[in-house]
C-alpha cells in the first residue's frame, strides 16, 4: 500500500467534495466504514478510489475513513430564497460579499444543541461507557496501567472535553441561511424582513451559490433536518445540521464554515 504525501491542494479538495459518494473508476457507492482513497492516476488526474481500485493510483495524497455526511445534499438547480431588509441588501452589494452569522449570535437556544438539558444523563452515560471502552481497548495500553482510577479519571475528562466543546463551536461556526422553495414565501417574508415594505428577496440556486462561494471546499452547503430534541439527540459533530420541528417551515439550506 502507497504512502500517503499529505500534498493536498485546493483543487483536489474541492474535487473530493464533489465526487465523494462513489468510486471515480468503477462507480461503487462509498457507505460508512469504508476506505476512500484520493489522488491521482497515471496521468494526474484527480481520483477518489475504493480499495479494490486503489492500485491505479500513481499517488496516494490521503485515505479517508467514509462517512456519509451530516446533512442532505441540496440539487444543482433547487431553488434558493433569502429574505433580507433593503438595509442588508445594500451592504451585500457594497461589500460585494455573503454576510456568515456566528451560531453564537442566532436567537435560537437550541443553536447547536445535541439535546435537552432533561436527557443529559442519558447522554453522559452513553458516552462515558463509550469512552471507558475507548481508554481500555486503545492500541498500546499496557494492562498494568489500566488502574480503576486512571480510566475513571480519563472518561471523565474526555466527557467534560466533549461537552466543552459544544460551546467552543458555537463562537467558530459560522453560517448563511436560506429557504428552499420552489416559489417565494408569504412567511418568509413576514419572519426575515422587519419591514416588508421596505424588504427584497434574492432567489438563486444551489449551484449558483455553489459557484458564488467560489466552491469553497471548507464550506459547506445542505439541507437542515428537523428532529424532536425530547425524543433523540443530533450528532456530535454536525450538531449545526439539526433543527426542532418547530423550525421546519423554514426549509432551511444552510452554507456552513
Amino acid at each position: 500500500m502507497q504512502e500517503m504525501t499529505h500534498r493536498h491542494t485546493r483543487e483536489l479538495d474541492m474535487f473530493y467534495n464533489e465526487h465523494r459518494d462513489a468510486c471515480t473508476n468503477c462507480s461503487r457507492k462509498f457507505q460508512n466504514g469504508m476506505c476512500a482513497h484520493l489522488g491521482y492516476d497515471t496521468e494526474r488526474n484527480p481520483v477518489v478510489l475504493c480499495d479494490d481500485c486503489a492500485y491505479l493510483l500513481s499517488e496516494t495524497v490521503i485515505r479517508y475513513h467514509w462517512t456519509k455526511l451530516e446533512y442532505e445534499k441540496v440539487s444543482p438547480e433547487s431553488k434558493l430564497w433569502r429574505y433580507m431588509d433593503l438595509s442588508k441588501f445594500l451592504s451585500m452589494i457594497g461589500k460585494k460579499s455573503l454576510y456568515f452569522a456566528s451560531a453564537e449570535s442566532f436567537e435560537d437556544i437550541f443553536e447547536g444543541a445535541k439535546g435537552t438539558l432533561e436527557r443529559k444523563e442519558k447522554w453522559d452515560a452513553f458516552y462515558l461507557d463509550f469512552f471507558r471502552d475507548a481508554i481500555q481497548t486503545a492500541p498500546g495500553m499496557k494492562p498494568e496501567d489500566l488502574t480503576d482510577e486512571y480510566i475513571e479519571e480519563n472518561t471523565t475528562r474526555l466527557l467534560s472535553e466533549l461537552n466543552a466543546s459544544g460551546n467552543a463551536r458555537r463562537k467558530h461556526t459560522f453560517i448563511s441561511c436560506w429557504h428552499c422553495n420552489e416559489s417565494e414565501s408569504e412567511a418568509m417574508w413576514k419572519l426575515y424582513s422587519t419591514n416588508v415594505n421596505n424588504a427584497l428577496a434574492i432567489q438563486t440556486t444551489y449551484q449558483q451559490l455553489y459557484e458564488a462561494l467560489d466552491k469553497d471546499p471548507t464550506i459547506e452547503i445542505g439541507k437542515v433536518k428537523y428532529i424532536d430534541f425530547s425524543k433523540r439527540f443530533s450528532s456530535v459533530n454536525g450538531s449545526f445540521w439539526y433543527k426542532r420541528k418547530a423550525f421546519e417551515h423554514e426549509r432551511e439550506v444552510r452554507a456552513i464554515c
